[in-house]
C-alpha cells in the first residue's frame, strides 16, 4: 500500500519518512497520514498557541455565601 502526506503530499514510507523529494499528485487510493517533518511542524504550531497569555483583565468572582436558599 502507498502511503501519502496528507499535508505536503510527499510520498512515505512506514514510519513517516519521506520517501520523494517533491509533492507528487494526490493518491486517491493511498494511505494519507502524515509524514514526520509535517508532524513536526503542525505540533511546533500547536505548542505555541497553547502559551499562556497575558490577561488583560482579571476575572472578578464575586460570590456572595448565604445558609438560606
Amino acid at each position: 500500500m502507498q502511503r501519502q502526506c496528507a499535508w505536503c503530499l510527499r510520498l512515505i514510507d512506514s514510519i513517516g519518512e519521506p520517501i520523494s523529494s517533491k509533492p507528487v499528485p494526490k493518491i486517491h487510493k493511498a494511505s494519507h497520514g502524515m509524514c514526520k517533518t509535517c508532524g513536526n511542524l503542525w505540533l511546533e504550531q500547536a505548542l505555541l498557541d497553547t502559551q499562556p497569555q497575558a490577561v488583560t483583565h482579571p476575572l472578578v468572582m464575586d460570590a456572595k455565601v448565604s445558609s438560606h436558599y
